[in-house]
Protein backbone atom coordinates (compact mmCIF):
# COMPACT_ATOMS: atom_id res chain seq x y z
CA UNK A 1 0.00 0.00 0.00
CA UNK A 2 1.13 3.50 -0.78
CA UNK A 3 2.80 5.19 2.16
CA UNK A 4 2.65 2.16 4.45
CA UNK A 5 5.61 -0.02 3.41
CA UNK A 6 8.89 0.38 1.52
CA UNK A 7 9.02 -0.33 -2.17
CA UNK A 8 10.30 -3.79 -3.14
CA UNK A 9 13.62 -2.39 -4.36
CA UNK A 10 14.14 -0.66 -1.04
CA UNK A 11 13.33 -3.87 0.82
CA UNK A 12 15.80 -5.88 -1.27
CA UNK A 13 18.47 -3.24 -0.77
CA UNK A 14 17.94 -3.36 2.98
CA UNK A 15 18.25 -7.15 3.01
CA UNK A 16 21.41 -7.14 0.95
CA UNK A 17 23.16 -4.33 2.81
CA UNK A 18 25.67 -5.94 5.23
CA UNK A 19 26.56 -2.61 6.80
CA UNK A 20 22.96 -1.95 7.73
CA UNK A 21 22.61 -5.44 9.17
CA UNK A 22 25.74 -4.94 11.27
CA UNK A 23 24.49 -1.58 12.53
CA UNK A 24 21.14 -3.11 13.44
CA UNK A 25 22.76 -5.99 15.32
CA UNK A 26 25.09 -3.57 17.09
CA UNK A 27 22.15 -1.41 18.16
CA UNK A 28 20.32 -4.48 19.48
CA UNK A 29 23.42 -5.59 21.38
CA UNK A 30 23.85 -2.15 22.97
CA UNK A 31 20.17 -2.05 23.92
CA UNK A 32 20.32 -5.51 25.49
CA UNK A 33 23.48 -4.58 27.38
CA UNK A 34 21.83 -1.42 28.68
CA UNK A 35 18.75 -3.30 29.82
CA UNK A 36 20.95 -5.92 31.48
CA UNK A 37 22.94 -3.30 33.38
CA UNK A 38 19.77 -1.56 34.53
CA UNK A 39 18.24 -4.88 35.61
CA UNK A 40 21.32 -5.65 37.68
CA UNK A 41 21.51 -2.22 39.33
CA UNK A 42 17.89 -1.12 39.85
CA UNK A 43 16.43 -2.22 43.18
CA UNK A 44 13.35 -4.31 42.30
CA UNK A 45 11.73 -3.73 45.71
CA UNK A 46 10.50 -0.35 44.49
CA UNK A 47 8.81 -1.75 41.36
CA UNK A 48 5.48 -3.45 40.73
CA UNK A 49 7.51 -6.23 39.14
CA UNK A 50 8.07 -7.84 42.55
CA UNK A 51 4.41 -8.83 42.77
CA UNK A 52 4.75 -10.81 39.54
CA UNK A 53 8.05 -12.38 40.58
CA UNK A 54 6.73 -13.30 44.04
CA UNK A 55 3.53 -14.84 42.67
CA UNK A 56 5.50 -16.71 40.01
CA UNK A 57 7.87 -18.08 42.63
CA UNK A 58 4.98 -19.29 44.79
CA UNK A 59 3.15 -20.80 41.81
CA UNK A 60 6.02 -22.94 40.53
CA UNK A 61 6.53 -24.24 44.07
CA UNK A 62 2.86 -25.30 44.14
CA UNK A 63 1.94 -22.65 46.70
CA UNK A 64 -0.84 -20.05 46.67
CA UNK A 65 0.28 -17.19 44.37
CA UNK A 66 -2.45 -14.96 45.83
CA UNK A 67 -1.49 -15.50 49.48
CA UNK A 68 -0.90 -12.10 51.15
CA UNK A 69 1.38 -13.66 53.74
CA UNK A 70 3.39 -15.66 51.22
CA UNK A 71 3.76 -12.76 48.80
CA UNK A 72 4.70 -10.33 51.57
CA UNK A 73 7.39 -12.69 52.91
CA UNK A 74 9.06 -12.87 49.50
CA UNK A 75 8.74 -9.12 48.96
CA UNK A 76 10.23 -8.41 52.39
CA UNK A 77 13.21 -10.59 51.47
CA UNK A 78 13.86 -8.16 48.60
CA UNK A 79 13.78 -5.10 50.85
CA UNK A 80 10.12 -4.18 50.44
CA UNK A 81 9.20 -1.84 53.31
CA UNK A 82 5.42 -1.56 53.21
CA UNK A 83 3.30 -3.66 55.59
CA UNK A 84 0.73 -4.35 52.89
CA UNK A 85 1.92 -6.67 50.09
CA UNK A 86 1.71 -5.88 46.41
CA UNK A 87 -0.49 -8.67 45.04
CA UNK A 88 -1.26 -9.25 41.38
CA UNK A 89 -5.01 -8.99 40.78
CA UNK A 90 -4.99 -10.75 37.41
CA UNK A 91 -7.20 -13.87 37.15
CA UNK A 92 -5.67 -17.36 37.21
CA UNK A 93 -5.59 -17.72 33.42
CA UNK A 94 -2.94 -14.94 33.40
CA UNK A 95 -0.50 -16.85 35.58
CA UNK A 96 1.21 -18.50 32.61
CA UNK A 97 2.81 -15.11 31.92
CA UNK A 98 4.52 -14.86 35.29
CA UNK A 99 5.34 -18.55 35.81
CA UNK A 100 8.74 -18.31 34.02
CA UNK A 101 9.80 -15.68 36.57
CA UNK A 102 9.49 -18.30 39.29
CA UNK A 103 12.38 -20.27 37.82
CA UNK A 104 14.68 -17.22 37.77
CA UNK A 105 16.36 -14.97 40.27
CA UNK A 106 14.72 -11.62 40.84
CA UNK A 107 17.17 -9.65 38.68
CA UNK A 108 17.36 -12.20 35.87
CA UNK A 109 13.57 -12.24 35.86
CA UNK A 110 13.48 -8.44 35.65
CA UNK A 111 15.81 -8.55 32.65
CA UNK A 112 13.55 -11.08 30.89
CA UNK A 113 10.38 -9.19 31.83
CA UNK A 114 11.76 -5.92 30.45
CA UNK A 115 12.90 -7.53 27.20
CA UNK A 116 9.47 -9.07 26.66
CA UNK A 117 7.71 -5.76 27.44
CA UNK A 118 9.80 -3.92 24.85
CA UNK A 119 9.26 -6.81 22.45
CA UNK A 120 5.49 -6.37 22.74
CA UNK A 121 5.80 -2.73 21.62
CA UNK A 122 8.15 -3.61 18.77
CA UNK A 123 5.80 -6.41 17.69
CA UNK A 124 3.06 -3.81 17.35
CA UNK A 125 5.14 -1.80 14.87
CA UNK A 126 5.88 -4.91 12.80
CA UNK A 127 2.52 -6.68 12.85
CA UNK A 128 0.59 -3.56 11.85
CA UNK A 129 3.31 -2.33 9.49
CA UNK A 130 3.68 1.03 11.22
CA UNK A 131 5.44 3.56 8.95
CA UNK A 132 9.15 4.03 9.86
CA UNK A 133 8.62 7.67 10.83
CA UNK A 134 6.21 6.65 13.60
CA UNK A 135 7.97 3.56 14.97
CA UNK A 136 10.11 5.43 17.48
CA UNK A 137 6.99 7.12 18.86
CA UNK A 138 5.69 3.71 19.96
CA UNK A 139 8.51 3.50 22.52
CA UNK A 140 8.29 7.11 23.70
CA UNK A 141 4.49 7.10 23.91
CA UNK A 142 4.02 8.02 27.56
CA UNK A 143 1.96 4.93 28.57
CA UNK A 144 4.53 2.70 26.80
CA UNK A 145 7.43 4.26 28.67
CA UNK A 146 5.54 4.12 31.96
CA UNK A 147 4.69 0.44 31.42
CA UNK A 148 8.28 -0.51 30.68
CA UNK A 149 9.83 1.58 33.47
CA UNK A 150 7.36 0.37 36.10
CA UNK A 151 7.50 -3.24 34.82
CA UNK A 152 3.74 -3.47 34.45
CA UNK A 153 1.94 -6.24 32.55
CA UNK A 154 0.17 -3.70 30.30
CA UNK A 155 2.36 -4.36 27.19
CA UNK A 156 0.71 -7.78 26.97
CA UNK A 157 -2.63 -6.00 26.49
CA UNK A 158 -1.19 -4.23 23.48
CA UNK A 159 0.23 -7.44 22.05
CA UNK A 160 -3.10 -9.24 22.46
CA UNK A 161 -5.03 -6.44 20.75
CA UNK A 162 -2.51 -6.22 17.90
CA UNK A 163 -2.54 -9.98 17.33
CA UNK A 164 -6.33 -9.85 17.20
CA UNK A 165 -6.17 -7.06 14.60
CA UNK A 166 -3.58 -9.02 12.63
CA UNK A 167 -5.46 -12.33 12.53
CA UNK A 168 -9.17 -11.57 12.90
CA UNK A 169 -9.97 -12.00 9.19
CA UNK A 170 -7.61 -14.66 7.86
CA UNK A 171 -6.95 -16.73 11.03
CA UNK A 172 -9.96 -16.24 13.33
CA UNK A 173 -9.06 -19.05 15.73
CA UNK A 174 -5.66 -17.48 16.44
CA UNK A 175 -7.33 -14.09 16.75
CA UNK A 176 -9.62 -15.49 19.41
CA UNK A 177 -6.75 -17.19 21.22
CA UNK A 178 -4.78 -13.94 21.27
CA UNK A 179 -7.59 -12.34 23.28
CA UNK A 180 -6.24 -14.28 26.27
CA UNK A 181 -3.63 -11.55 26.58
CA UNK A 182 -6.34 -8.90 26.80
CA UNK A 183 -8.28 -11.04 29.26
CA UNK A 184 -5.52 -10.69 31.86
CA UNK A 185 -7.38 -7.44 32.70
CA UNK A 186 -10.91 -8.28 31.57
CA UNK A 187 -12.56 -5.32 33.34
CA UNK A 188 -10.75 -2.87 31.04
CA UNK A 189 -12.53 -4.07 27.90
CA UNK A 190 -16.20 -4.42 28.85
CA UNK A 191 -17.42 -2.47 25.79
CA UNK A 192 -14.99 -4.29 23.51
CA UNK A 193 -16.17 -7.74 24.70
CA UNK A 194 -19.84 -6.92 24.11
CA UNK A 195 -19.30 -5.51 20.62
CA UNK A 196 -16.97 -8.40 19.74
CA UNK A 197 -19.68 -10.87 20.73
CA UNK A 198 -22.23 -9.00 18.63
CA UNK A 199 -19.86 -9.00 15.64
CA UNK A 200 -19.11 -12.72 15.98
CA UNK A 201 -22.82 -13.50 16.05
CA UNK A 202 -23.61 -11.24 13.11
CA UNK A 203 -20.77 -12.61 10.97
CA UNK A 204 -21.01 -16.14 12.37
CA UNK A 205 -17.34 -15.91 13.27
CA UNK A 206 -17.57 -18.81 15.70
CA UNK A 207 -13.87 -19.66 15.44
CA UNK A 208 -12.98 -16.41 17.21
CA UNK A 209 -15.19 -17.40 20.13
CA UNK A 210 -13.88 -20.97 20.13
CA UNK A 211 -10.28 -19.75 20.10
CA UNK A 212 -10.92 -17.38 22.98
CA UNK A 213 -12.72 -19.95 25.11
CA UNK A 214 -10.08 -22.64 24.53
CA UNK A 215 -7.31 -20.16 25.36
CA UNK A 216 -9.01 -19.33 28.66
CA UNK A 217 -9.40 -23.03 29.41
CA UNK A 218 -5.75 -23.70 28.58
CA UNK A 219 -4.57 -20.79 30.72
CA UNK A 220 -6.69 -21.95 33.63
CA UNK A 221 -5.53 -25.56 33.24
CA UNK A 222 -1.91 -24.39 33.32
CA UNK A 223 -2.48 -22.58 36.61
CA UNK A 224 -4.40 -25.50 38.12
CA UNK A 225 -1.59 -27.88 37.26
CA UNK A 226 0.58 -26.05 39.79
CA UNK A 227 -2.24 -25.19 42.20
CA UNK A 228 -5.55 -27.10 41.96
CA UNK A 229 -7.19 -24.69 44.42
CA UNK A 230 -6.30 -21.57 42.48
CA UNK A 231 -9.86 -20.28 41.96
CA UNK A 232 -10.97 -20.38 45.63
CA UNK A 233 -7.67 -18.70 46.53
CA UNK A 234 -8.17 -16.00 43.92
CA UNK A 235 -11.72 -15.27 45.06
CA UNK A 236 -10.60 -15.13 48.71
CA UNK A 237 -7.87 -12.64 47.77
CA UNK A 238 -10.34 -10.39 45.94
CA UNK A 239 -12.69 -10.38 48.93
CA UNK A 240 -9.90 -9.27 51.21
CA UNK A 241 -8.45 -6.71 48.84
CA UNK A 242 -9.59 -3.11 49.31
CA UNK A 243 -9.80 -2.12 45.66
CA UNK A 244 -13.21 -0.56 46.22
CA UNK A 245 -11.65 1.86 48.71
CA UNK A 246 -8.71 3.05 46.62
CA UNK A 247 -8.52 5.84 44.06
CA UNK A 248 -7.91 5.11 40.40
CA UNK A 249 -7.47 7.80 37.72
CA UNK A 250 -10.54 7.06 35.60
CA UNK A 251 -13.66 8.96 34.55
CA UNK A 252 -15.71 6.25 36.28
CA UNK A 253 -13.97 7.05 39.56
CA UNK A 254 -14.81 10.75 39.18
CA UNK A 255 -18.44 9.81 38.46
CA UNK A 256 -18.53 7.69 41.61
CA UNK A 257 -16.98 10.41 43.77
CA UNK A 258 -19.47 12.99 42.53
CA UNK A 259 -22.44 10.82 43.53
CA UNK A 260 -21.45 8.48 46.38
CA UNK A 261 -17.86 7.48 47.01
CA UNK A 262 -19.02 4.47 49.04
CA UNK A 263 -21.02 2.95 46.16
CA UNK A 264 -18.59 0.69 44.32
CA UNK A 265 -21.20 -0.27 41.72
CA UNK A 266 -21.25 3.29 40.39
CA UNK A 267 -17.90 2.58 38.72
CA UNK A 268 -19.76 0.43 36.19
CA UNK A 269 -22.45 2.96 35.26
CA UNK A 270 -20.30 4.78 32.63
CA UNK A 271 -19.46 1.39 31.12
CA UNK A 272 -23.17 0.59 30.82
CA UNK A 273 -23.77 3.80 28.85
CA UNK A 274 -20.64 3.13 26.77
CA UNK A 275 -21.86 -0.39 25.96
CA UNK A 276 -25.13 1.08 24.69
CA UNK A 277 -23.16 3.52 22.54
CA UNK A 278 -20.87 0.71 21.32
CA UNK A 279 -23.79 -1.43 20.21
CA UNK A 280 -25.35 1.58 18.42
CA UNK A 281 -22.02 2.37 16.75
CA UNK A 282 -21.57 -1.24 15.67
CA UNK A 283 -25.14 -1.53 14.37
CA UNK A 284 -24.64 1.60 12.30
CA UNK A 285 -21.44 0.25 10.70
CA UNK A 286 -21.95 -3.52 10.93
CA UNK A 287 -22.02 -4.11 7.16
CA UNK A 288 -18.59 -2.54 6.60
CA UNK A 289 -17.21 -3.13 10.11
CA UNK A 290 -13.44 -3.43 10.21
CA UNK A 291 -11.69 -3.80 13.57
CA UNK A 292 -8.58 -2.03 12.24
CA UNK A 293 -10.57 1.14 11.64
CA UNK A 294 -13.91 1.17 13.48
CA UNK A 295 -12.27 -0.70 16.35
CA UNK A 296 -9.86 2.18 16.92
CA UNK A 297 -12.55 4.56 18.12
CA UNK A 298 -14.22 1.74 20.03
CA UNK A 299 -11.07 0.94 22.02
CA UNK A 300 -10.60 4.62 22.90
CA UNK A 301 -14.12 4.79 24.33
CA UNK A 302 -13.61 1.42 26.02
CA UNK A 303 -10.57 2.62 27.95
CA UNK A 304 -12.15 5.99 28.71
CA UNK A 305 -15.23 4.35 30.28
CA UNK A 306 -13.46 1.43 32.01
CA UNK A 307 -14.51 0.98 35.66
CA UNK A 308 -10.94 1.03 36.90
CA UNK A 309 -7.47 0.97 35.41
CA UNK A 310 -4.06 2.61 35.39
CA UNK A 311 -2.24 5.04 33.14
CA UNK A 312 -0.01 2.23 31.87
CA UNK A 313 -3.06 0.38 30.50
CA UNK A 314 -3.48 3.16 27.95
CA UNK A 315 -0.63 1.58 25.99
CA UNK A 316 -3.36 -0.40 24.22
CA UNK A 317 -4.37 2.85 22.50
CA UNK A 318 -1.21 2.91 20.38
CA UNK A 319 -2.93 1.48 17.26
CA UNK A 320 -5.55 4.23 17.50
CA UNK A 321 -2.90 6.92 17.85
CA UNK A 322 -0.92 5.66 14.87
CA UNK A 323 -4.05 5.33 12.74
CA UNK A 324 -4.88 8.98 13.43
CA UNK A 325 -1.31 10.05 12.65
CA UNK A 326 -1.67 8.42 9.21
CA UNK A 327 -5.19 9.65 8.56
CA UNK A 328 -5.40 11.10 5.02
CA UNK A 329 -7.33 14.22 6.03
CA UNK A 330 -5.91 14.81 9.49
CA UNK A 331 -5.82 18.35 10.82
CA UNK A 332 -2.74 20.48 10.25
CA UNK A 333 -1.44 20.88 13.80
CA UNK A 334 -2.49 17.50 15.20
CA UNK A 335 1.11 16.21 15.34
CA UNK A 336 2.19 19.18 17.44
CA UNK A 337 -0.76 18.79 19.77
CA UNK A 338 0.07 15.11 20.27
CA UNK A 339 3.69 16.02 20.97
CA UNK A 340 2.59 18.54 23.60
CA UNK A 341 0.17 16.12 25.27
CA UNK A 342 2.69 13.29 25.30
CA UNK A 343 5.41 15.58 26.64
CA UNK A 344 3.23 16.71 29.54
CA UNK A 345 2.50 13.08 30.40
CA UNK A 346 6.23 12.27 30.23
CA UNK A 347 7.00 15.17 32.55
CA UNK A 348 4.54 13.78 35.08
CA UNK A 349 6.19 10.38 34.84
CA UNK A 350 9.84 11.43 34.86
CA UNK A 351 9.85 14.63 36.92
CA UNK A 352 7.07 14.19 39.46
CA UNK A 353 7.43 10.40 39.80
CA UNK A 354 3.66 10.22 40.16
CA UNK A 355 2.23 6.90 41.32
CA UNK A 356 0.13 5.05 38.76
CA UNK A 357 -2.97 5.74 40.85
CA UNK A 358 -2.21 9.48 41.01
CA UNK A 359 -4.87 12.05 40.18
CA UNK A 360 -2.26 13.54 37.83
CA UNK A 361 -3.37 11.00 35.20
CA UNK A 362 -7.10 11.72 35.29
CA UNK A 363 -6.95 13.80 32.14
CA UNK A 364 -5.15 11.39 29.82
CA UNK A 365 -7.90 8.93 28.70
CA UNK A 366 -10.28 11.69 27.62
CA UNK A 367 -7.41 13.65 26.05
CA UNK A 368 -6.36 10.77 23.77
CA UNK A 369 -10.01 10.38 22.75
CA UNK A 370 -10.53 14.08 22.04
CA UNK A 371 -7.23 14.30 20.15
CA UNK A 372 -8.24 11.33 17.99
CA UNK A 373 -11.61 12.89 17.15
CA UNK A 374 -9.98 16.25 16.42
CA UNK A 375 -7.26 14.75 14.23
CA UNK A 376 -9.65 12.57 12.22
CA UNK A 377 -12.28 15.32 11.93
CA UNK A 378 -14.79 13.40 13.98
CA UNK A 379 -13.97 10.02 12.40
CA UNK A 380 -17.23 10.32 10.46
CA UNK A 381 -16.49 8.06 7.48
CA UNK A 382 -13.75 5.59 8.54
CA UNK A 383 -14.86 2.99 5.98
CA UNK A 384 -14.12 5.36 3.08
CA UNK A 385 -10.59 6.19 4.22
CA UNK A 386 -9.52 2.92 5.84
CA UNK A 387 -7.50 1.72 2.86
CA UNK A 388 -5.20 4.71 3.12
CA UNK A 389 -4.52 4.30 6.83
CA UNK A 390 -3.60 0.69 7.63
CA UNK A 391 -2.69 -2.29 5.41
CA UNK A 392 -5.48 -4.43 4.07
CA UNK A 393 -5.79 -7.95 5.54
CA UNK A 394 -4.08 -9.55 2.52
CA UNK A 395 -1.20 -7.11 2.72
CA UNK A 396 -0.75 -7.76 6.41
CA UNK A 397 -0.68 -11.46 5.65
CA UNK A 398 2.12 -10.85 3.18
CA UNK A 399 4.08 -9.01 5.84
CA UNK A 400 3.82 -11.92 8.21
CA UNK A 401 4.59 -14.52 5.54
Amino acid sequence: MDGMSPAPDTQNTARNNPAKIVRTLAAIAVALAGIFVLSMTIHPAGMDYIEYWSSGKLLVHHADPYSPAGVLALEKSLGFLDKTPLIMLNPPWALFLIAPLGFLGVRAGLFLWTIVAIGCVLAFTWLLNVPPKHRAFALVFAPSLASICSSQSSPFLLLGFVLFLRFHRDRPFLAGASLLLMAIKPHLFLIFWVVLLADCIFRRAWLILVGGILALVAGTAFAMYFDPHIWPQYIAMLRGYKIQQGFLPTASMVFRMLIDVRAFWLLFVPSAFAIAWGLWYYTRHRLEWDWKTHGMLLILVTIFASPYGFFTDEIVLLPSIVLALNFPEKRKYSDWILLAVNTIALVIILADHAALSSRAYLWTPVTWLLWFLYTTRGFRHPDRQASAVLPKPAEIGEIGA
